[in-house]
């Protein structure tokens, strides 16, 4: 049979199977099926998908190689590249097209420069993904992994480590095959062993792929950010968000005071943020960080005398367009300070006075020493994470002094003025009052006091 033939025999075939998968998903409604039944039905309608997956690949597979003839037929139809090709004719992404090919491209006969056919660069790949006992995600990781170590690992070896990941990502009559998390997983045991170089060269990958953006913010003021960390930075990064997100606790709540004591409403992603909030402002204040007329103000805020003035004045936050109210302004101001600048009509600089209202390191010292860390009942923030709130508001008479400014964590300082806590300083000691605390309570003692009785 000649070529054409053969091309037109699955032409039809492809028609054919197109008409028949379409009167199945039509006609095959899950919802109707016995939980034995549908069980059973699961796995063979994703080998029949895996099985169309194959085809796919090869063929998109196919247009890198064209791409790369003696007559581009891919480049004379007005792509730009294989990749191009394969997500405009089949409207997938550019990532998946790039997949299909790479994967394509490892499970595909090949053909020598004499014409001759060759064989698949990764045969046992090749063959699971042609009888539908491998996906595509799956597969790609083995090709991905394989071929960074295939220079430098033994033919024999890296054979034999094909074979045996083969088998777990497609299962065996004794045991089931492994989600592609796990195959992930067991890829970087198997090419560890067979690597001469051993985790080396894996880790030199990472480093050069290393980065963290900032994206443009959103109408509501988010800044997106996305990266990739390298393994130790991100376990650190993970374990110390993990370690302080932990739900707030009132172990010293009475029983009748338990069930009006809030819970803590965030998600846990805005835990997680708010423990980075912490850790940023905690970082800038170290010895070595940039200052600002003898300060580290991580950020600038302007805002004219007549908006701080107003309950719904507005300040904006040098580099972003997105406007901050009063509110976040006095929490900024409580832990940066301020500096005044007198302008004239025309904009021009008349004077430049000196930061205010910023508690110097000493007097920091000495609240970190008689606070101990966030004052908030519960609230297990350390004390080098913490902002001092000035306690009476500075442009309601507060000053900024020891007796006035107490350690909040910055989730409690960003709320500290919509409940449910309020804080006061008797003799310049540190209460509070809210849930499990009718009365005014002193915070926890540090080591070196004595606990005090309630005020009432």
């Amino acid at each position: 049979m000649s070529h054409g033939a053969e091309n037109a025999g699955a032409d039809e075939v492809i028609e054919r199977a197109i008409g028949l998968l379409s009167s199945l998903v039509a006609t095959a409604a899950p919802a109707h099926l016995s939980a034995a039944h549908y069980l059973a039905r699961l796995p063979r309608v994703e080998q029949l998908g895996r099985l169309v997956d194959a085809s796919r690949v090869t063929h998109a597979a196919e247009a890198e190689n064209r791409i790369a003839s003696p007559v581009d037929s891919i480049g004379a139809a007005g792509y730009a590249s294989a990749k191009h090709a394969v997500a405009q004719l089949t409207s997938v992404s550019e990532f998946e097209a790039a997949r299909r090919i790479r994967v394509g491209g490892a499970v595909s006969d090949g053909v020598s420069l004499s014409g001759a056919p060759t064989s698949p660069r990764y045969p046992e790949i090749a063959k699971a993904v042609v009888e539908g006992r491998t996906g595509i995600e799956a597969a790609d990781i083995l090709v991905r992994e394989l071929d960074a170590v295939a220079r430098r690992v033994d033919p024999v070896a890296l054979h034999a480590a094909e074979q045996s990941l083969v088998e777990l990502a497609s299962g065996s009559q004794t045991a089931p095959p492994l989600r592609v998390e796990l195959v992930r997983d067991q890829v970087k045991a198997f090419i560890l062993a067979i690597d001469p170089d051993g985790a080396r060269p894996a880790e030199v990958r990472a480093r050069r792929q290393r980065k963290v953006n900032l994206g443009r913010e959103t109408e509501d003021g988010l800044i997106p950010v996305s990266g990739l960390l390298t393994c130790e930075v991100g376990a650190t990064l993970k374990r110390l968000l993990d370690a302080h997100s932990r739900r707030v606790a009132f172990p010293d709540i009475d029983a009748d005071d338990a069930a009006h004591v809030p819970p803590d409403d965030r998600t846990p992603e805005q835990r997680r943020h708010d423990v980075l909030a912490d850790v940023l402002s905690a970082a800038v204040r170290v010895k070595d960080a940039p200052e600002l007329a003898g300060s580290s103000p991580a950020i600038t805020v302007t805002v004219t005398a007549e908006a701080l003035e107003s309950e719904n004045g507005v300040g904006y936050i040098d580099g972003q367009a997105t406007p901050v109210s009063v509110d976040t302004i006095e929490r900024l101001i409580d832990s940066r300070g301020l500096q005044k600048v007198t302008l004239n009509a025309a904009g021009r600089i008349l004077s430049l006075g000196s930061a205010q209202r910023c508690f110097t390191a000493s007097q920091r010292r000495a609240i970190v020493a008689r606070d101990g860390g966030c004052v908030i009942p519960g609230c297990t923030t350390p004390a080098g994470w913490c902002e001092v709130h000035h306690v009476i508001p500075w442009r309601n008479g507060g000053t900024t002094h020891t007796d006035n400014g107490v350690l909040l964590c910055w989730g409690h300082h960003e709320r500290i003025d919509s409940g449910p806590w309020r804080l006061s300083m008797p003799d310049g000691v540190p209460h509070v009052r809210g849930p499990g605390h009718p009365e005014w309570t002193p915070t926890a003692p540090a080591r070196t006091r004595r606990p005090l009785p309630r005020t009432g």
